[in-house]
């Protein structure tokens, strides 16, 4: 019985494999720990487990959301066209010690009837770009910054970009079918642009996703859309009255197009 037990055990440690690692091998092949707060660590059972370390991969952080990120990133198209409405006014009144432009600028530039029948195409483009004075300058600046903030991070930047060519065409157009004979300039075609979208586009953004809201909101808008029309009304010696009705209503239509297109989207993916 015990040359037989002994003949077992000395067989049964032959057929071990000689390779099988010993618990101190295996644990200096383990990797080292990880602690989520302070990155690899070394176990105290590891003699060399430094040398092993490997730095934790950098992460970029988040970008901030729009409402935190500053104007100029939240709404270059809109700063990038109120500067060019500056530098215009000044490449073309400069001669005039900045009070005006100079007679050839208007002569070239402002919107009139029978030039554009003439073939004077440009005059749709250059005439939102220049004013008359100072004033005039500063109160369609004014309106391109406020609505322009408020449009930009909603529509993003090529459809701002769109919805300027719109307002500024709808309105010299019915500047050119009702007072084709009057001359006519200044971005305020665009201003009344952005003012139509935003009244149309905003407020159904809110009236759709938080109604209770709406009222509220509806009547500040009204409230401060009248504030700077009777401001820039009451500022400006002459109003182009069918150059704003025009860019309103382009505005107004340019708006209703996103938002149609926004649903349409929406429910083909639902759909």
């Amino acid at each position: 019985m015990n040359d037989r037990t002994q003949a077992g055990e000395q067989s049964q440690q032959g057929s071990a494999s000689p390779s099988t690692p010993q618990p101190e091998e295996s644990l200096q092949n383990d990797p080292p720990c990880y602690n989520p707060m302070d990155g690899f660590q070394a176990d105290d059972r590891f003699e060399h487990a430094q040398d092993r370390q490997e730095p934790l991969p950098s992460l970029k952080p988040l970008p901030a959301p729009p409402e935190q990120q500053p104007f100029y990133r939240r709404n270059p198209v809109t700063l990038a066209f109120a500067l060019l409405l500056v530098a215009f006014y000044g490449l073309t009144s400069f001669p005039n010690g900045f009070e005006s432009p100079t007679r050839l600028a208007l002569g070239l530039g402002a919107f009139y009837g029978p030039a554009v029948q003439d073939g004077q195409w440009w005059r749709f483009i250059t005439a939102t770009l220049m004013h008359g004075y100072p004033g005039h300058l500063f109160n369609n600046v004014v309106g391109i910054l406020i609505f322009g903030n408020l449009l930009e991070p909603v529509i993003g930047h090529f459809r701002l970009i769109g919805l300027y060519w719109v307002a500024a065409v709808s309105g010299l157009a019915l500047v050119y079918w009702l007072q084709p004979n009057v001359p006519t300039l200044g971005a305020s075609t665009i201003d009344y642009g952005l003012i139509g979208a935003y009244l149309t586009l905003i407020l159904l953004l809110r009236y759709q996703y938080d109604r209770s809201a709406f009222i509220r909101e509806f009547r500040g808008a009204i409230l401060f859309v009248l504030m700077f029309v009777a401001w820039n009304w009451l500022e400006s010696a002459t109003v182009s009255l069918w150059g704003h009705v025009g860019g309103l209503l382009g505005g107004t239509a340019y708006g209703l197009l996103i938002w149609m297109n926004r649903a349409k989207a929406k429910q083909s993916t639902v759909g």
